[in-house]
């Protein structure tokens, strides 16, 4: 094996190490983070098909006498029919970037995007499954799944493992699932209008959830300074006067924060934005209230 191939093999290796290393403390904060939600998906509170109970009704002369609740009518001079709640489950697939930029913190102190991505999405991941939904990782799973050994499946795929942007156009159209996808999107509104292209013929609904580092917006740089780009073959960019190039940098952040909200909007899907200096419970709000209303139609 020649050396670069014996190194490049090496870093692999290692990148996976630390990675592995992370996964308990990830599952253990999106664990928390979505007990933190008072609550979660219980039903579709309608009645219908299922094994939860709705309430109880007076009988109609049309009931069947297997369907009078025997016990709960002999407390009254009424007969009372049980009813269950509508439990048909929906699927909703996620997807976590998985590009070299978005495995990065400005600081120590700061959780990497990829990261705190895997942590929302796992965290809304074991609200749905604990209310009954399906869920699958886009690129690594070709049904959705549910239950206590689902979601052990679940949070593996979401926090040890990348997905390639094709495999959203991979999507089974199979009952209209929803989709929650998690990037910085710096590649660009018009890219990602075209992948999600798709999405909006098949009239998929889903949520969109940009998360992005507090220097990425602040641009905090000042003085000498040089910019290693993670992707491979891309030349450093240095910088004699950082700050000279702060303004133009903080409106061109702004203008791809609008950009990526008006192709939200014409998606019809909401925009959560998440900054890794902010707590994370706000943005699993807003991401629980934009998808809960879209598996309870």
């Amino acid at each position: 094996m020649h050396q670069p191939a014996r190194s490049k093999l090496a870093a692999t290796r290692h990148d996976a190490e630390a990675l592995a290393a992370r996964f308990p403390a990830l599952l253990a904060e999106a664990r928390r983070l979505a007990a933190s939600l008072v609550h979660g998906l219980h039903g579709r509170r309608k009645r219908g098909p299922g094994e939860t109970f709705w309430q109880f009704r007076r009988a109609r002369h049309e009931d069947p006498l297997r369907a009078i609740d025997w016990r709960r009518s002999a407390r009254s001079d009424q007969l009372f029919v049980r009813e269950t709640e509508w439990e048909a489950a929906q699927t909703v697939w996620l997807w976590r970037d998985g590009g070299p930029g978005f495995d990065w913190a400005s600081a120590r102190d700061l959780a990497r995007k990829q990261d705190r991505a895997a942590v929302l999405l796992g965290a809304l991941a074991i609200t749905l499954v604990n209310g009954g939904e399906r869920v699958g990782i886009a690129g690594h799973m070709q049904r959705g799944l549910s239950g206590r050994t689902g979601l052990e499946r679940i949070m593996r795929a979401l926090i040890l493992h990348d997905s390639a942007p094709n495999a959203l156009a991979a999507l089974p159209p199979r009952g209209r699932p929803k989709a929650v996808i998690a990037s910085d999107f710096y590649e660009g509104a018009q890219v990602w209008a075209e992948r999600l292209h798709g999405f909006r013929q098949a009239g998929v609904s889903g949520v969109l959830v940009q998360v992005f580092d507090p220097a990425e917006e602040d641009f905090p740089y000042a003085g000498r300074v040089e910019f290693t780009l993670k992707s491979a073959g891309e030349a450093p960019l240095l910088f004699g006067r950082a700050q000279a190039v702060a303004p133009a940098y903080r409106a061109r952040f702004a203008h791809h924060a609008q950009e990526m909200a008006d192709l939200a909007r014409s998606l019809g899907w909401p925009l959560v934005c998440h900054r890794t200096d902010k707590a994370p419970a706000p943005a699993l709000l807003a991401l629980y209230q934009g998808i809960a209303g879209q598996v309870r139609r």
